[in-house]
């Protein structure tokens, strides 16, 4: 993916509010020795979070003023708390040829057994795991079958089949989704130990 742009001027906070009146979204790239201030344009930024792999996408950018073309991942985004519009983008410089790392969706595939059957509770922990890889075998996201999963059963992330060259940097041992089992109604268990008592005392 591609991203245009340019090196903007760092100064008070009127030019960059300026930029986001425009349409524009002010930024920094970082990782490589230097630090670069940018800004893009806002709609391609949206555009490549709306795709599979979202901030994950490996991105070239192309930036008027700067000396040369950066391969960047998104690294961080600011949006204002009332409004959600986009209002800092930070990028990370990488090395294509070095691994990075990367927070990486877990998908959710199907419906329990233990719910659709035995009226459980899908209870999900976890939303991503983190990896480590080379920039080219980062994967759109990683995906858990929940079909098979029975109430009261849990999948740990050392369950979840891990795509070849990447490497889990979380605990295996951390449970990342489960099925709670139904509660068993008591109703009238009450009563029943309270008939008991009367008949007793007669």
């Amino acid at each position: 993916m591609t991203l245009i742009g340019s090196v903007r001027q760092v100064g008070k906070k009127g030019p960059s509010r300026r930029l986001r009146a425009q349409g524009k979204l002010p930024g920094v790239i970082y990782g490589q020795g230097e630090s670069v201030p940018v800004y893009v344009e806002s709609r391609d930024v949206l555009k490549i979070l709306s795709t599979k792999g979202g901030a994950n996408n490996i991105i070239t950018t192309k930036l008027e003023g700067d000396k040369k073309d950066r391969v960047v991942m998104i690294k961080d985004i600011d949006s204002h708390p009332l409004t959600d519009q986009l209002i800092h983008i930070d990028f990370l410089e990488i090395d294509i040829d070095k691994p990075v790392r990367a927070a990486v969706e877990l998908d959710y595939d199907g419906t329990p057994v233990g719910v659709k059957e035995k009226g459980g509770k899908l209870i999900i922990l976890r939303n991503k795991a983190h990896v480590e890889c080379m920039p080219k075998d980062i994967p759109s996201g990683i995906s858990v079958p929940l079909a098979g999963l029975d109430a009261g059963q849990e999948i740990k992330l050392k369950d979840v089949q891990i795509p070849a060259g990447v490497t889990l940097l979380d605990d295996l041992e951390i449970t990342v989704v489960a099925v709670q089992a139904p509660k068993v109604e008591k109703a009238a268990a009450g009563e029943g130990e309270g008939e008991g008592e009367e008949e007793a005392a007669g």
